[in-house]
């Protein structure tokens, strides 16, 4: 039910966001006797962000050290695609998000990537995770798994 609600109030926002924009170039407004302004040709809005990753699940820790690695990786892809959708649908007047993620320790980049908002809307959702960010155009850089 608050979906569509949500839904409606973000394109409100992201609408709102760009007549500021507008406003902004339309230069009559301080005090100019000139009508015209400035136009709006293209507009988009970046997001840089960095994170790092969560550690293994307790219940997990006792798994053997391969199955381990397996885990957190799961865990770390699911993570990434969840906080990707989240950030889009939180922030609607933003158009791209350049992410990095980070190790929890060293501090060594394990994913990495730029995500258009136009591409996640276009990603199907029966491919596994991993393919699902691979199309977002994420690169993976730890251990056993490359993209």
């Amino acid at each position: 039910m608050w979906e569509p609600l949500q839904s409606v109030l973000a394109r409100l926002e992201g609408s709102r966001f760009v007549w500021k924009v507008k406003r902004a170039l339309a230069l009559h407004t301080r005090s100019e006797a000139r009508s015209d302004g400035l136009s709006l040709v293209r507009m988009c809005n970046r997001l840089e962000i960095q994170w790092r990753a969560r550690g293994l699940h307790p219940w997990d820790r006792r798994l053997p050290p391969g199955d381990q690695e397996t885990a957190f990786e799961e865990q770390l892809l699911e993570d990434t695609e969840a906080a990707i959708t989240r950030l889009f649908r939180a922030l609607p007047q933003v158009d791209v998000i350049d992410l990095s993620v980070l190790d929890q320790t060293t501090d060594d980049v394990l994913m990495s990537g730029t995500v258009c908002r136009s591409t996640l809307l276009q990603t199907r959702s029966p491919q596994s995770v991993r393919m699902r960010l691979r199309q977002l155009g994420i690169n993976l850089s730890f251990s056993s798994y490359s993209l």
